[in-house]
């Protein structure tokens, strides 16, 4: 299929120096967007993009979520607490749990690594 976009110049001179890279970057550009709007995974994409780089034991260990996450997160905890969250926010915070849990045990398996070498 041939596709024709019409892009501002600075982007095409971008895109021309990666013309056959094109195809990959458009994939991980629409994965991108697609967990940005994925109900309950919203700001986990890096996190999730890291863990499956297969990172060192080092970059598990230093992995923290972002700022615009964290936030997202303790508001999160601070209407769970109150009692005061909707179906969808309630979802979403469940699938953070899950992915924190999943974090966590990498990051024992990570220090492990490390202790054993």
């Amino acid at each position: 299929m041939q596709l024709t976009l019409h892009v501002p110049d600075d982007l095409a001179a971008d895109l021309a120096q990666h013309q056959a890279r094109l195809p990959r970057i458009l994939r991980l550009g629409l994965r991108e967007l697609d967990a940005e709007n994925a109900a309950g995974f919203s700001g986990l994409a890096d996190v999730l993009e890291l863990l499956a780089s297969l990172p060192t034991p080092e970059q598990v260990i230093a992995l923290r979520p972002s700022q615009a996450l964290q936030a997202r997160i303790d508001t999160l905890v601070q209407r769970s607490r109150e009692g005061d969250l909707s179906d969808e926010d309630d979802q979403q915070w469940q699938n953070y749990q899950y992915i924190e849990h999943l974090v966590r045990k990498a990051k024992i398996r990570a220090a492990q690594q490390l202790h054993r070498s």
